[in-house]
């Protein structure tokens, strides 16, 4: 077999596998979210009626709430300083109501005791966020570059390295949003037991729940390899 056809289907294969993967994860968060949204938590509160009295309990007075639409899209909003709840969690009296809603405010707690690791990463995902836009065209450029040889070689090749290392710079970001996210489902487990939301029976769901969630974090590393895989291919598509 040739040499460049055993690369391609080398890199097919871990393609694929790198799909199985992300796909196989939110698979899994997303049934197990959705059983726990139809368990119902010890003291029949729903997301937004837990949320007031986290804020209040853990001093997060300067936290206001706000409602989206979609699924699994919770989250906590340093610029803002709000707490964003998905409509069934907001309004649901759900095991995954609480839980969800005890995460994000383990995000809030890290942005009021200044975590040098929470500004850390919303500098990074600044950044990322910026530089991304840069990439595609850098590719293009290259890829000119290296197809007519001008000036030489070196041109081409530095700007498709510099698209590269914005590329890694993507998943350092993402590296260091894992140790954040564990920190932020200690701080919710910690929480709920301590003031007493949940049962024995129910810390252990909670926690199974926050685990996937976290595993789906590690599995999001994979989304930036997919995504640069899928536009490179769409590039030297559209050139064929």
């Amino acid at each position: 077999m040739d040499t460049n056809v055993k690369i391609i289907l080398i890199v097919v294969a871990v393609f694929v596998l790198l799909l199985a993967i992300v796909l196989s994860s939110r698979s899994r968060i997303k049934r197990i979210y959705r059983k726990y949204l139809h368990v119902g938590n010890k003291n029949d509160l729903t997301g937004s009626q837990f949320a007031s009295l986290a804020i209040r309990n853990l001093k997060l007075e300067n936290v206001s709430l706000g409602v989206t639409d979609g699924e699994l899209v919770d989250a906590y909003s340093p610029k803002r300083r709000m707490l964003i709840m998905s409509r069934a969690v907001c309004d649901t009296a759900s095991l995954a109501s609480i839980t969800i809603v005890a995460h994000e405010l383990g995000h809030a707690v890290q942005h009021k005791r200044n975590s040098p690791l929470f500004f850390m990463c919303m500098l990074f995902g600044k950044l990322t966020k910026f530089l991304n836009h840069f990439i595609i065209p850098l590719i293009i450029a290259s890829i000119v570059l290296l197809i007519v040889k001008a000036p030489d070689l070196t041109i081409g090749l530095t700007i498709l390295y510099v698209a590269l290392g914005i590329f890694g710079f993507n998943i350092l970001t993402k590296i260091l949003n894992i140790p954040l996210e564990y920190d932020a489902s200690h701080k919710a487990l910690k929480y709920l037991k301590e003031f007493n939301f949940v049962s024995n029976s129910d810390y252990g769901k909670a926690k199974k729940l926050l685990g996937v969630a976290a595993q789906t974090y590690i599995a999001s590393l994979f989304d930036g390899v997919i995504i640069f895989g899928r536009r490179l291919g769409n590039l030297f598509y559209k050139k064929h």
